[in-house]
Parts: C-alpha cells; structure tokens; sequence
C-alpha cells in the first residue's frame, strides 16, 4: 500500500470515530506498527490529526468565534432539549450566573415561574431577563462584539464579591486531554473565575463542542458537569463519567 494510500485510510476512519487508539490502527492497517507511527508522525507535522495518549484524534481546533446571529441558527432543537435539563436543576432561591451565549438564552424562558437571583455577562440576556421579571445582576467590562460578551480585569474583579449555588457556562470545545477550552483569553478567565466562586458548576454543551479544541483552556473536565443531549450522550460514551 502507497503512503498517500494509507493516509487516506487512517483519515477516512478517523472521520468516521473522531479518534484512534494505536491497536485500532494496527488491526486497521496492514503493515508494520514501525510503519504506522512514521505515518502518525507525518500526518501529525502536516495538521492533518492530533497525537493524544495512546493513538491519534481529529485535528479539530478552533481558534475563533462564532458571530452570535450565526450561533443562533446552528443546532436549535438541542439547545432547546439542554435548556429544558437545566430548568430543572435550577430552583426557587438559587443565586446563579448565567455565561453569555446562546444556550443560555433558550434557558431563560423556562425560568420565568422560578424565584431567583441571575448575574450574567451577556448583554443579549438582559431584555429577555427583564422580560421575565427575573431579578438581575449585569457584570461591567468590556464588551466582546462577536459573542456580545462581557469580559476583561474589570468583570473579573466584579464577579469577586459573589458566591454562586450554581453556575452555567458555554465552551468551544471539550477534550479528555486539553478539557474545556474557548479562542479568547480573557473570556477563558472570566469562566475560569466563575468556576472559583461556584457551589455547582455545569458545562451545556450540544454534540458539536466534543472533541475539539480551542485556543485557551479554562477548566478540567473533573472540575464540572457536562450537560448535553441524548444524542452527545450516545456519541460520546468516553466522557460518561463527566455527564450530568
């Protein structure tokens, strides 16, 4: 088998499983274990895959975000059923914080009969949460256009003063190596100091955030729970233990 043969395999049933385990390769391919992890090794310095413990994943980063007009048409039926598992973990008396993103936004709705207090950085939050007659708390910085994001020092150094019972937070990607990650770093830090300041801390994500990574990481998969659809959960049995 030609070498570009045998790319062309190793990417075809890695498009297929997202990821590759050294003996899965070795059964998969018909030539030597010295053979495969040349290719590995070539494949790896050309981008074309990631190197991880034990064999090889997708090279899926993402080093930008998304506009918020186009997050709000990617997968609606999903963010919907997340929305819906959060609802119910949220109860009457909670202090909360809500991360931008939208999500969250489909979240808000399903709050409105609940007596609580939310702190947000999401400017796009903010009508609906008054909407509802939800009681709020805006944190001050600035602000990131593309996700309409409050972020930077003095968010981080607003947020000091509060003690969450529960938080909720968007990610980029998720990881078993690199954990929950996210392009920016000053929005990683906001989330990461979230996480500090937080009895409960949940990570809603939909099945197109799971293996892959982004710039800046904000927290280990261990420090939080994984709420998902159905769907992820069949996916993405590697991350069973992270599940909420």
């Amino acid at each position: 088998m030609l070498e570009i043969d045998r790319f062309e395999k190793i990417m075809y049933e890695l498009n297929k499983k997202g990821r590759l385990s050294y003996q899965e390769l070795n059964d998969i391919m018909d030539v030597s274990s010295s053979t495969i992890r040349r290719d590995i090794e070539k494949m790896y310095l050309k981008g074309l895959l990631l190197k991880i413990k034990g064999g090889v994943c997708q090279q899926k980063k993402l080093s930008f975000d998304i506009e918020v007009k186009d997050r709000f048409k990617e997968g609606v039926n999903e963010k919907k059923e997340i929305a819906e598992k959060v609802s119910e973990i949220i109860k009457n008396g909670d202090f909360v914080y809500l991360d931008a993103g939208t999500t969250v936004f489909y979240l808000i709705e399903k709050l409105k009969n609940k007596n609580l207090t939310v702190v947000t950085n999401g400017l796009m939050h903010i009508e609906e949460l008054l909407k509802y007659g939800i009681k709020t708390i805006i944190v001050g910085g600035e602000i990131k256009h593309s996700t309409k994001a409050i972020i930077g020092v003095e968010a981080i150094q607003a947020l000091e003063k509060f003690r969450f019972d529960k938080c909720f937070l968007g990610t980029n990607g998720i990881d078993t190596e690199a954990g929950f990650t996210t392009p920016e770093i000053n929005e990683a830090m906001l989330k990461k100091k979230v996480i500090e300041l937080s009895e409960e801390k949940y990570i809603l994500a939909d099945s197109e955030k799971f293996d892959k990574i982004s710039n800046v990481k904000f927290s280990e998969l261990k420090e939080c729970k994984i709420i998902t659809t159905k769907k992820a959960i069949k996916e993405n049995n590697r991350y069973k233990k992270y599940f909420y």
